[in-house]
């Protein structure tokens, strides 16, 4: 259960406030969170539809995929054969004109990734492959609120300010332009966090996360800094993957690896940093 808490200042300390407003250096590169994107009665109906699907347990945290999922040996996007249910594209649409404007996208690329993340899960700072995804992803949180960590690459620029913004239920979070292409997004692994000065315990989160397809031809993006279709940024395989014969990506509810947010278990191996910046299972 979700609740104020005053933990032992050994917990806190170092842990980022998280803020409820989205700075003007945010929004001047194409952060926005929209505050009651869906209603409470919404919200427990869409619960209750991702609840009757099937989960994918290959990574720490249960996903589902819809439309599309990500191939991470090959870092595209290849078909799934449930599409995104009537309610998801319904709640996309109305988002449309935040994120991709009224006339963005394509009938047939809408993918979408649900997470769900149970206190104490994370997901390591990535930014989502420039050739698999177009421009504007939205998260739409379900259930508890968290913190999310931005960041701009430090390739594209050392030495960052580190963002924490707090994400409330039923709030939709939309990346475009260089929140989409340049900045790291990632959770940080733990039971809690920083909110108006008090210790806010998570909850079980429910994230449905929207993309589109990209348009066929190279990554049109202008930033090749940050750029792992088309620019200058490595191409890094998640940590799990690297070194394994061919590259094999995990394969649905059978893989055999366990994914942590910051570290990763491979057998014989221990525990392994995932670096910042690398791409990650979506958010």
């Amino acid at each position: 259960m979700t609740g104020l808490q005053t933990p032992p200042q050994d917990i806190i300390r170092g842990v980022r406030p998280a803020q409820r407003a989205v700075n003007a250096t945010l929004q001047s590169d194409g952060v926005r969170l929209v505050l009651d994107a869906v209603s409470e009665d919404e919200e427990t109906d869409l619960l209750a539809l991702v609840d009757e699907g099937r989960w994918d347990r290959s990574l720490s945290r249960r996903v589902q995929h819809y439309g599309h999922r990500f191939a991470y040996s090959t870092k595209t996007c290849v078909p799934v054969a449930e599409p995104p249910p009537p309610a998801f594209i319904r709640l996309a649409e109305r988002i449309r004109p935040v994120c991709w404007g009224a006339d963005g996208g394509r009938d047939g690329d809408l993918q979408c990734t649900v997470n769900e993340y149970l206190p104490g899960q994370g997901i390591s700072p990535h930014i989502d492959a420039h050739g698999a995804f177009g421009d504007g992803l939205v998260a739409v949180t379900l259930g508890a609120g968290c913190a999310i960590r931005l960041q701009r690459n430090r390739r594209h620029e050392a030495g960052a300010p580190i963002h924490t913004l707090w994400l409330p239920p039923r709030s939709a979070l939309v990346l475009s332009g260089a929140a989409r292409y340049v900045y790291t997004h990632g959770i940080v692994s733990r039971k809690g966090d920083l909110v108006d000065g008090e210790w806010r315990l998570r909850g079980r989160r429910v994230s449905l996360t929207f993309r589109r397809l990209p348009p066929p031809g190279p990554c049109a993006c202008s930033f090749p800094e940050s750029c792992d279709a088309s620019g200058t940024a490595p191409k890094l395989l998640p940590t799990r993957l690297r070194g394994s014969a061919g590259g094999a990506e995990p394969r649905g509810c059978d893989a055999k690896k366990t994914v942590c947010a910051s570290r990763v278990n491979i057998p014989g191996r221990g525990r392994t940093p995932i670096k910042s910046g690398a791409v990650a299972p979506p958010l």
